[in-house]
């Protein structure tokens, strides 16, 4: 007895293959078998199913080609019949630079489109448990009577029904037709795979939550899988929906990729034995997963038919995605639970609990459409996963912004009480001018963040001739008695006066000509804090640079010290004097907790540990993205001025386990000192005294070759890193680096605290003057510790290890819930 039956289209694809040598260049085609049925048949076989093709090939080389490929890909090729009535249909495929594909087809008519109901072995079609069919083969009679046929027999005797639509416009006779036929499709599939841009198609609708519960609730389907490329996919069950994320493979050739993908989830059904209906949220997402992995590997190869991978190929890649998941997910550093995350957002302490939202693309490692992520925390170390906070909607995708507590209810929207405030940019395609466009708006919680509510009235702020018009930081301004917004606009920030959170004025500007200009100006953020011990404050305004393809450090962050008189900012310092906030490559958008306690008296900043350079590529599986260690900042006078200090804070000593110490070593270059290290996740306290020696590095080392070195120069006063050999560094160029900054000496002393994480090593110099945060992707884990001088010694006066324990981030409900909550 067969598993499967597929029926449809048996076709040739050409597909690229290079151009023709000589003068006279020409493209040149390959001939591949395909055809969508043909393919998922094959996938199945590939994978152990028992799996036949119906379809009718023309009696020419092309047909005895298919007829014989398949045969050699075990598919059953009883039902395969020859005409002399047309010729077998060709497919020409034409690749951009993504592997993505356009089609031309002869098939005036094909021999497919041949295939009559006397060529259904409907016995067949009675015996299997699951029939698979798609749009193409019901563009022409006689076979859309012979596919309808086919399906209308599966029904009867209770087979489970797979659909496809596949559409190629370019077949059909209009798109109302094409429309009608596979609405027919769907009416009878309990299973329906389909495309983002055919769900749009069908619906209108280009939301793929929406677009899937639509076509669930009015045609009753069990189980609906939309396919998003590279990004995975989405699927619709009648209880629930969710996202699963793809696989990141080099891809040459994406035909045959929604075959392959669709093969592995009907073997994956086969396998469970139960009813699509009756799966379990777990189940899916591991079945998909495995489809998602077979579809990905079939791009990374030419051609369809004969490229579907084995049940082998895909567990090696699912293996291989699991341990780079594994082995550089952060240990104490954020993280998302899966899916890309970049910017944090909303940061607000109310009642007991540490908000951190974050910039979220749910169903990809790569940046997409932006949501806001939520967590929550009672010490600002330990998080608990939240359900998504905020949704695109009709005014576009959820850009950065902030979160403050309305106390006094200024917005009314509280009902007399007081609770959080979102204040956020839209970001979309203005209809008029086809521009990107980004607006000002508001959601807001009455229940501690748990659900939002947009504004009715949004956009609360707009600003027609402003295209870079985003990420507004807001907080209240006591002497003003107003809040004060401050947002960035391509080269400058922009400040606003409300009263209520909803009415907005233009009160000042800052920035054109002053500091970096090497990239556009994001994520501002302004705050007064004390000059050490002086009894005077100073305003800091921060603002981070976006990439610049002719700047080797991408992406970071600069600040200003000056004054705020409530309507602009004014620099202390001279328009060229720039100021970094940290030296390191991967420190971006951070921005400070508003609402902390008074009684704290902290202000705490955290970033986005990565760089616009590179972070699509770092090679984390199915999540990317990670948080820097929340800092305390302050402000100290140095004789150049008026400078930021950070260093993390005082709740991530709570994580410190074993400690091994040393007092007094004196290190030469033919006498390192060595220390094996027990874990993977270490801080380091180091008190160096380098008055009768040149230079000292720390070398982080694991198995094999790969360290990453942290040194002084004293003559230079240089602190670097080199990350150059830390492991896996080739997904981009510009990752293998040494970096540094300038560090003075105290006394002919130095002191560092490094924190080593699985995936990153942020580095602390002289309490926090200067600062180094890097990613790293050890292929195995530190395992020792080296400090080693180059010429005179070196004395370490002390010596700390602290092993540290790995922070749980527990998810307290589902990661990806309905779009009710944020209504």
């Amino acid at each position: 007895m067969l598993d499967v039956i597929a029926i449809g289209e048996l076709l040739i694809d050409f597909t690229p293959a290079g151009r023709s040598a000589g003068g006279n260049e020409r493209e040149q085609f390959e001939c591949n078998p395909g055809g969508a049925p043909a393919n998922v048949a094959a996938a199945l076989s590939r994978l152990g199913v028992k799996a036949a093709l119906i379809s009718k090939v023309g009696k020419d080389h092309f047909g005895s080609l298919l007829h014989s490929t398949l045969i050699s890909c075990g598919v059953d090729v009883s039902a395969i019949s020859f005409t002399d009535e047309a010729q077998t249909t060709l497919a020409f495929v034409h690749l951009d630079d993504s592997g993505n594909r356009s089609f031309s087809f002869y098939r005036q008519p094909g021999a497919d489109t041949l295939l009559r109901s006397e060529d259904v072995p409907l016995d067949k079609i009675g015996n299997c448990q699951v029939l698979h069919f798609g749009s193409l083969s019901m563009t022409h009679e006689p076979a859309r009577t012979a596919t309808r046929a086919a399906v209308v027999k599966a029904q009867q005797v209770g087979g489970l029904i797979s659909f496809d639509p596949n559409i190629r416009l370019a077949l059909w006779e209009s798109k109302e037709v094409a429309k009608q036929n596979i609405l027919w499709g769907i009416k009878h599939a309990d299973i329906l795979k389909i495309s983002e841009e055919e769900l749009c198609f069908i619906t209108g609708i280009t939301d793929v939550e929406k677009g899937s519960l639509m076509l669930q609730q009015q045609f009753g389907i069990a189980f609906i899988v939309v396919t998003l490329a590279e990004q995975g996919c989405y699927y619709r069950l009648a209880a629930h929906g969710g996202y699963v994320p793809g696989f990141q493979v080099k891809a040459i050739d994406t035909t045959g990729a929604g075959d392959a993908f669709l093969g592995c989830l009907l073997y994956q059904i086969l396998e469970r034995r139960i009813s699509p209906n009756q799966l379990e949220k777990q189940q899916i997402i591991s079945m998909l997963t495995f489809a998602n992995a077979g579809g990905a590997l079939v791009t990374t190869r030419k051609g369809a038919l004969q490229s579907m991978p084995t049940t082998e190929e895909i567990h090696k890649l699912l293996e291989t995605n699991t341990r780079n998941e594994d082995k550089y997910k952060p240990g104490f550093h954020f993280s998302p639970p899966s899916h890309w995350m970049n910017d944090p957002n909303g940061l607000v302490y109310y009642e007991g609990e540490y908000h951190l939202f974050y910039q979220y693309h749910p169903y990809s490692n790569k940046w997409g459409p932006m949501h806001w992520g939520h967590a929550v925390s009672p010490d600002l170390i330990h998080w608990e996963h939240r359900p998504i906070a905020l949704f695109p909607d009709e005014h576009g995708a959820i850009f950065s912004g902030c979160c403050v507590v309305d106390w006094n209810n200024s917005s009314g929207l509280f009902e007399g009480s007081h609770g959080l405030v979102a204040i956020f940019t839209h970001a979309d395609i203005c209809p008029k001018t086809g521009q990107p466009r980004q607006r000002q708006s508001l959601a807001y919680s009455r229940d501690k963040g748990r659900t939002w509510h947009k504004y009715e009235g949004n956009p609360v702020l707009a600003e027609e001739d402003l295209v870079d018009f985003r990420d507004p930081k807001v907080f209240w301004h006591p002497q003003s008695e107003r809040w004060v917004m401050v947002l960035v606009a391509g080269d400058h920030a922009r400040f606003y006066g409300s009263k209520d959170l909803i009415e907005w004025t233009l009160t000042g500007e800052f920035g054109k000509g002053e500091g970096s200009h090497d990239g556009v100006w994001e994520c501002p953020d302004l705050f007064a804090l004390p000059v050490g011990d002086s009894g005077r404050s100073k305003w800091v305004l921060i603002i981070s640079i976006g990439d610049n393809p002719s700047a080797p450090e991408g992406s970071r962050t600069q600040y200003f010290i000056g004054e705020f008189d409530g309507n602009t900012f004014i620099n202390d310092n001279s328009a060229d004097h720039i100021m970094w906030l940290d030296y390191g490559r991967d420190n971006y958008a951070g921005v400070t907790w508003s609402d902390m306690p008074e009684q704290d008296g902290r202000r705490v900043i955290i970033g986005w540990m990565s760089n616009w350079k590179y972070a699509n590529e770092t090679p984390t599986g199915a999540w990317r993205g990670a948080m820097t260690l929340p800092r305390v900042l302050s402000l100290t006078s140095r004789d150049e001025g008026v400078v930021l200090t950070q260093m993390p804070v005082r709740e991530v000593e709570q994580l410190r386990k074993a400690m091994v110490s040393r007092e007094n070593v004196t290190v030469m270059a033919e006498t390192p000192f060595t220390l094996e290290t027990s874990g993977d996740l270490l801080e380091i306290e180091a008190d160096i005294d380098l008055r009768s020696g040149n230079e000292v590095q720390i070398r982080l080392k694991s198995s094999g070759e790969s360290e990453t070195r942290i040194g002084y120069d004293a003559e230079r006063e240089w602190l670097f890193m080199d990350r150059s050999n830390s492991g896996l560094t080739d997904f981009h160029s510009s990752f293998a680096c040494e970096l540094g900054a300038r560090l003075a000496p105290i006394n002919g002393k130095i002191k560092l605290q490094i924190w080593l994480d699985r995936n990153a090593v942020e580095i602390y110099a002289n309490e926090g003057l200067v600062v180094l945060t890097d990613q790293i992707f050890p292929e195995a884990p530190i395992e020792r510790l080296e400090v080693s001088a180059n010429s005179g010694q070196v004395v370490l006066n002390s010596f700390h290890i602290h092993a540290l324990k790995s922070v749980p981030f527990p998810i307290g409900a589902d990661e990806v819930p309905s779009r009710g909550n944020d209504a």
